[in-house]
């Protein structure tokens, strides 16, 4: 494998992982050795950072880590701020808790448990 692939793969790998991902299993994975690794991961340091991209690729200890640029928290914070997990009823919880708890179970089931008609 040439350097662009090398350093494309790095890139899909880091990215699909989300989470910092060790410089060993990368090699491994890559099939390459730890200096070769880390000369890799420089480059893309380098890169992202020269082209003033909105990801940055850290080091933390014995691994990498792909994160937004921190020039950009903000702007990343007001667009999921707003997202607001869907809040369920009482009665819908109450549902839930029912089929968790009876389940596999019926509609005519869940309505007796409750003593009231779920529809």
């Amino acid at each position: 494998m040439g350097l662009k692939e090398i350093e494309s793969a790095m890139e899909a790998i880091l990215f699909a992982a989300g989470e910092p991902v060790g410089v060993e299993r990368l090699c491994m994975a890559l099939e390459i050795d730890r200096a070769t690794a880390d000369a890799v991961a420089q480059k893309l340091m380098d890169d992202y950072s020269y082209e003033r991209r909105g990801l940055r690729l850290v080091r933390l200890d014995a691994s990498y880590q792909l994160c937004s640029a921190p020039e950009h928290a903000e702007l990343i914070r007001k667009t999921f701020e707003s997202r607001k997990p869907a809040r369920l009823s009482p009665p819908a919880l109450e549902v839930l808790a029912v089929i968790a708890y009876y389940q596999p179970t019926t509609r005519a089931y869940v309505d007796q448990v409750r003593g009231v008609d779920s529809a």
